[in-house]
């Protein structure tokens, strides 16, 4: 049981990742229509702009907006910020899952 346990112990960063970004994207509404905007979309339904920078688009009227739920046109280009804050935190997933997995092995190597 532990053995399972040390094998997916890498993963919780990304799960803590994507828990987050799906707790930032309740609760938003559409600035167009008014109605309740999805917490998931299609991957294949996105576009360029939100596969960089996030963002929904509504399933009623097509209005696209960032992941603050405000309107902006397809073919806004992405804020620098939004960039750099999206790659670093997959960076620090990563670094964690890295320790995450690494650690255990130094302590069996130690051990042994």
């Amino acid at each position: 049981m532990m053995d399972v346990f040390s094998m997916l112990m890498q993963l919780f960063p990304f799960l803590f990742f994507f828990a987050l970004l799906f707790l930032l994207g309740r609760g938003k509404t559409c600035p167009s229509c008014h109605k309740p905007m999805p917490v998931f979309q299609s991957p294949l339904t996105k576009s360029r702009r939100q596969w960089l920078v996030g963002g929904y688009r509504c399933p009623n009227c097509g209005c696209e907006t960032d992941l603050k739920g405000r309107q902006v046109a397809a073919s806004t280009l992405p804020d620098q910020g939004a960039l750099k804050l999206g790659l670093g935190m997959f960076i620090v997933c990563i670094v964690i899952s890295l320790l995450l997995t690494s650690v255990p092995l130094l302590i069996l190597l130690m051990r042994a």
